[in-house]
């Protein structure tokens, strides 16, 4: 007797569910492994971490020994999540997603594994006892060579790991935003390794032809002393040559303005264009008057080529500030007559030794040691990453600066904040630099107080009232006789008091101690600045104020908001000014959302108050009527 169609039907439909019911039955089988992945992904996680915190510690072993375990445990989370389980549930609609996702993740973390392998494996050659990188002073450019290739490596998983990342969805069926939730925890930790490493990777490609691995490169390192102020930073007070060929390091004799002959005599060199604080004749002393290091590095690049006839590939400028924190971080010195030396106390040492030692040929030698001191700290073995913390934040506060004479290359120290380059900002702007008018040490005691009192207009221009308190906190004099007020130890101090202004900024007045002056205005490379001269008695305080407007302090927005931005320098001194800066928006204007540091009194006002500007800073206040 012949079937029906129904019942064709009836006997079909029960092989299609038992069909699907041993299908998914071996998607389940299948997806066993997905259970462990979270716990082989947490304890890789838990072992990087541990690594990382070895290798701080400076603990090689124990960090390979981690990331040898995180390798393990990736190993075991890829094999469940990419084999034949992962095959077949990305072929179901609705678990595909999910599971990409998490391969996605897998994947990142295999990738952010491997470079942390690569670092493992290089961090032996770069720094600790059997480091190859630096051999007795001088640098091995192969394993030079090695460790950029390997860094080259680790960039390129970085950014695997990071394409990995985006892929994740925000949400998805089953999950939600779990894996999205892993992803951005993975991104968090990843974004500032990409972000330093790119920082970084321009000076890294530079670095060989630095060294001297095309041509011969040769520096000159002038040690600075904050005790006498130029605009730039310290006074140079001993110089050195430091050159680098094949990686090979050759230090020069240090000198100063008495074993060099020809450095305090007036003289000719090449100008840089446009510098208003070059005129005439000068003693090589005198070339750093610029603020700006750029200019500055420049023209004693100029000078030193003038005496020696010996081009230089650039300028080294350190202070003993900067060479204090260097010392903090690999270790004391010994400087006969003035003994072991730490951190703490080389700065005082050094600035207290005119009155203890009033030989100046005592003191000119342990001067002269301070490059060398220098070279040696700054080339020995280990720590690489925290010198050159140390030296960047030196270069924040002013106390260390790179010149270049390579374009290329100096782009790369300006984008590294190394140059010691002024702000270019557009907006409102804030520079103090004093320097000695009358040569003295007396800088060492130098206290200043800043105060700016800005008066915003709708249009975004500005009245701006400047006041720059300083006070001459020196001791009674304490060599025999009366006070010279000038040299090594007068307590008196002649200053030409300097403030860079804004760009296009227009003074109106300036008075010292409530007395008027005349009004001067000059130009430093479209930025108006203005000088005035001012002696100071022992424990004697002065003050000078500048009145002048600014044409676009704040910017405009479409609904009449004003944006104000202020960018401030400070000048690298042995005690950091302090600032203080009031803003009042015009009148029916209501402060929003505030910049650390800022506080608000009153709706229409903001203030910001520091007791040590030690770096630069740049600033933005939004208000809106």
């Amino acid at each position: 007797m012949p079937r029906s169609r129904s019942d064709k039907r009836r006997r079909v439909w029960p092989l299609l569910l038992l069909a699907a019911v041993v299908v998914v039955v071996a998607l389940a089988l299948l997806a066993l492994p997905f259970r462990d992945a979270p716990a082989h992904a947490e304890a890789a996680k838990t072992e990087l971490q541990s690594a990382s915190e070895a290798l701080s510690a400076g603990d090689h072993e124990a960090a390979g020994v981690a990331v040898a375990r995180a390798r393990d445990e990736v190993d075991e989370l890829q094999g469940s999540v990419q084999g034949i389980g992962g095959d077949a549930w990305a072929w179901v609609p609705v678990a595909a997603g999910p599971v990409r996702d998490v391969r996605r993740l897998g994947n990142a973390l295999d990738d952010l594994t491997a470079a942390a392998e690569l670092g493992v494996e290089m961090w032996p050659e770069v720094t600790g006892r059997t480091s190859t990188l630096i051999d007795d002073g001088n640098v091995d450019l192969p394993t030079l060579d090695r460790t950029l290739d390997r860094v080259g490596e680790i960039e390129e998983r970085f950014v695997s790991a990071n394409d990995e990342l985006a892929g994740v969805a925000d949400e998805r069926v089953f999950v939600g935003d779990r894996l999205a939730q892993a992803r951005d925890e993975a991104h968090e930790k990843l974004e500032p390794l990409m972000d330093d490493l790119a920082s970084v990777r321009p000076l890294l490609d530079v670095l060989p032809s630095l060294l001297g691995a095309e041509e011969e490169r040769q520096y000159l390192i002038a040690m600075l002393n904050p005790a006498e102020m130029m605009a730039s930073g310290g006074t140079p007070q001993s110089f050195a040559t430091m050159s680098f060929e094949d990686g090979r390091v050759d230090l020069s004799d240090s000198v100063d303005y008495e074993t060099a002959p020809g450095t305090f005599v007036p003289r000719f060199w090449q100008k840089v264009e446009g510098n208003p604080f070059h005129r005439g004749r000068l003693r090589m002393g005198t070339a750093t008057m610029a603020p700006d290091w750029r200019v500055s590095g420049n023209e004693l690049a100029n000078a030193w080529r003038s005496l020696r006839n010996r081009p230089m590939s650039g300028v080294i400028a350190i202070d003993t500030i900067a060479l204090s924190r260097l010392i903090d971080l690999t270790g004391p010195i010994e400087l006969p007559p003035l003994g072991r030396l730490t951190g703490d106390t080389l700065v005082e040492a050094l600035g207290r030794s005119y009155d203890r030692f009033p030989d100046k040929q005592v003191r000119k030698g342990f001067n002269r040691r301070l490059v060398p001191i220098f070279r040696e700290r700054l080339l020995s073995s280990g720590s690489w990453v925290e010198k050159g913390e140390v030296l960047a934040d030196a270069a924040d506060g002013r106390h260390f600066a790179v010149y270049l004479r390579n374009a290329e290359a100096q782009g790369v120290i300006h984008d590294l904040g190394l140059s010691g380059a002024l702000s270019d900002t557009d907006r409102d702007y804030l520079g103090v630099f004093t320097q000695n008018a009358v040569p003295s040490k007396a800088d060492y005691w130098q206290d200043r107080a800043v105060h700016s009192e800005v008066e915003l207009a709708e249009d975004g221009s500005a009245r701006v009232r400047l006041r720059v308190e300083i006070h001459n906190d020196s001791p009674p004099y304490a060599q025999p006789g009366v006070d010279p007020r000038s040299g090594y130890w007068t307590r008196w101090n002649t200053l030409s008091v300097m403030t860079m202004l804004p760009k296009g900024a227009s003074i109106v007045s300036r008075s010292v101690d409530g007395e008027p002056v005349r009004r001067a205005q000059n130009d430093f490379f479209g930025r108006t600045y203005q000088r005035q001269k001012i002696v100071f008695e022992p424990q004697q305080t002065r003050t000078l104020e500048v009145v002048y407007d600014v044409p676009a302090a704040a910017e405009v927005g479409a609904d009449g908001s004003l944006a104000y931005g202020l960018d401030l320098d400070p000048q690298g001194m042995v005690r950091p000014q302090a600032v203080r800066v009031d803003v009042t928006f015009p009148r029916g204007f209501e402060v929003g959302d505030l910049p650390d540091g800022w506080r608000s009194r009153a709706p229409r006002q903001a203030s910001y108050v520091t007791k040590g500007l030690t770096t630069s800073e740049s600033f933005e206040v939004v208000a809106s009527p």
